[in-house]
């Protein structure tokens, strides 16, 4: 039932063209709760003293770096981490994420800073947790559910992993769907779903930018 994917655009799990830094790679220490992964970021730079030494500034880097990451921060990082979702589907996730947390109120946020992304959706982001707008939120929250032609139980499925941080296990014993045939069921439509939405936020942006 996967639908086809959008045409990915570069993620960090991209690593065509990167390099390892010259330092090697930190490892983190050995945590049950920690499993790394070998990803791809833009190279920051590095600090440069000027000739009169009393001022500092960062020189542009080249290419992308080689970091290693904990893809066990939370759902979409795990299952963008396995391949399981494109690029795309990836981003737009992190949008209906934060779209659906910020429904449920202050405080209701698992953002974290373990998780790295591109600027683009970072502003996004930004704009996303500064609503104080309630009627916008709503908008959204509708468009998520509604825009990509979800049905019913594929955008429920997407508001209880994103906005709640419900388990696949937790969503398919609400559905009546217990033990593992049920979790991979709900795992599979929640693939499906997120790739939809990435469609349809690809569309709907290509539909502003039209003459």
């Amino acid at each position: 039932m996967t639908k086809n994917k959008p045409t990915p655009s570069r993620g960090r799990y991209d690593l065509a063209g990167a390099r390892a830094p010259g330092s090697g790679f930190g490892r983190p220490p050995p945590n049950v709760h920690v499993r790394t992964r070998i990803v791809a970021v833009e190279d920051p730079g590095e600090l440069v003293r000027s000739e009169s030494g009393a001022h500092t500034h960062r020189q542009a880097g080249e290419g992308r770096l080689h970091v290693t990451v904990n893809h066990r921060v939370d759902v979409l990082e795990h299952e963008r981490a396995h391949r399981r979702i494109s690029e795309a589907a990836y981003r737009v996730g992190r949008i209906a994420q934060a779209v659906f947390e910020r429904a449920r109120g202050p405080g209701a946020s698992s953002w974290t800073t373990d998780v790295r992304i591109d600027a683009y959706t970072a502003k996004e982001l930004a704009i996303i947790h500064g609503l104080d707008n309630a009627e916008r939120i709503a908008n959204l929250v509708h468009w998520l559910r509604t825009g990509a032609g979800l049905g019913r139980v594929d955008a429920n499925i997407l508001q209880r992993v994103l906005g709640e941080s419900k388990s696949f296990s937790e969503v398919a014993t609400l559905q009546g769907k217990s033990g593992d045939r049920g979790a991979r069921y709900v795992a599979e439509r929640f693939r499906d779903a997120l790739e939809a939405l990435a469609h349809a936020k690809a569309a709907r942006g290509a539909q502003r930018r039209a003459p």
